[in-house]
Formats: structure tokens, C-alpha cells, sequence
């Protein structure tokens, strides 16, 4: 589904260039889960970035699918993001002027996918039915961590990619996100990479990989 070949990404650096990804090669299929690990610093928001189309590599080939992704310009970029890969970001990312129902919603009427049956499903799956009106500012961590994900699964992408979503959880909220996010992946048929730092976490997903200075060990 998802596939990356010998992918490099360059940074300058005080001495000159820097190589952050140094020729990473990676599938997913659909349906799989895959855990990236790696010490702070490795590349994995890096990498993650690239494969979502928010960063350009400098070399190597991205497809999804069919479709060639390193060849795309940035509106083509757009379109692969609004339309068939979900992202959930470390930092949330949610809109503070938006309540919970329409951040739910924003991905799906950006993509022009909005199902108001699957919404509707998706928001009593992950327990914010009672939550719709309130704003992100008036959740507590876990609950904006739930609304993240929904928002990046409510148009069914082919891919989910998710930048350490249980990071700034306790270890039980964290627990029961996963299981959510794993759950509902696994109910759309997308594949899914979820960057984390715990190993207690990547050892649920189906494999892991390990990026260790800019290369998968």
C-alpha cells in the first residue's frame, strides 16, 4: 500500500549538510500495523513527515498504491493528505475555536467524504458522544487525544500515521487510546505506523522497526 524506497532527507547544518534519513527503505500493507522506535534525535518525526507528504525527501521514491508521491507539488501533496492518509500529530494539532463535533468532522468535509453515520458511530466508539459541543481547551488529555484520532479516521484513509499518540498520556488513558486507535483501524482495512517511545506499546503492533541514526536497524 504504503512503500518507501531508499529515502533521504537533508537538513543544513552549521558545517554544512546534515543527513537526517539516510536511504530508508519501508513497506505497509493494508492492515498492518507497524511500530517505529528509535532514540530521540533518530529521524522518526522525520521520516513520518516525509511519508505524509508534510516534507519532501530529497531522493528516493514514495508511493501509495499506484500513485507516485515524491513526484507530486504541493497541491498534489494536499490532496493525498486531505483525501487518503490520516495523521495524528504529537502536539494534537486541534482547532481551539472548533467544538469537538467539528473537529471530528474537519478531515472528512475536507476531503468531501463526510458520512454522517460513520461520524456518528465513530464519536460514541471513542466516548465523546456526551462531549460534541464542548471545546478542545475543556478536555482532558486523553479526550483530546480520542478527538485527534477520530478526526484522522472519519474520511477512512488508506493510511494512518501517528506521531507518538500516547506520549503525553498516564499509562492507563494511554492503554485504552491504543486500543481504540487499533480497533477502529483495524475495522477500516488502513494501514497503520504509529512512532512511539514506549516499548511496552510497540510490542501490540503487528512489527516493529527501529530507526537508528537515519537508518532502519
Amino acid at each position: 500500500m504504503l512503500s518507501a524506497a531508499t529515502i533521504v532527507k537533508r537538513y543544513p547544518g552549521a558545517e554544512g549538510p546534515v543527513d537526517v534519513l539516510r536511504g530508508v527503505s519501508l513497506t505497509l500493507a493494508q492492515g498492518e500495523s507497524v511500530a517505529l522506535t528509535g532514540e530521540s534525535g533518530s529521524g522518526k518525526s522525520t521520516l513520518l513527515h516525509v511519508l505524509a507528504c508534510l516534507d519532501t525527501a530529497d531522493s528516493g521514491r514514495l508511493t501509495l498504491g499506484d500513485t507516485r508521491l515524491d513526484t507530486l507539488d504541493e497541491a498534489g501533496r494536499a490532496r493525498i493528505r486531505r483525501e487518503r492518509i490520516g495523521i495524528v500529530f504529537q502536539s494534537l494539532n486541534l482547532v481551539p475555536s472548533m467544538t469537538v463535533a467539528q473537529n471530528l468532522a474537519l478531515q472528512a468535509r475536507f476531503a468531501g467524504r463526510l458520512d454522517p453515520a460513520w461520524l456518528g458511530e465513530l464519536t460514541e466508539r471513542l466516548g465523546l458522544g456526551s462531549l460534541v459541543t464542548r471545546y478542545p481547551e475543556e478536555l482532558s488529555g486523553g479526550q483530546q487525544q480520542r478527538v485527534a484520532i477520530g478526526r484522522a479516521i472519519a474520511n477512512r484513509p488508506e493510511v494512518l500515521l501517528a506521531d507518538e499518540p500516547t506520549g503525553n498520556l498516564d499509562e492507563a488513558t494511554a492503554d485504552g487510546v491504543l486500543t481504540l486507535m487499533q480497533e477502529l483501524v483495524a475495522e477500516t482495512g488502513a494501514a497503520l505506523l504509529m512512532v512511539t517511545h514506549s516499548q511496552r506499546h510497540a510490542e501490540r503492533m503487528g512489527r516493529q522497526l527501529h530507526l537508528e541514526r537515519g537508518v532502519l536497524a
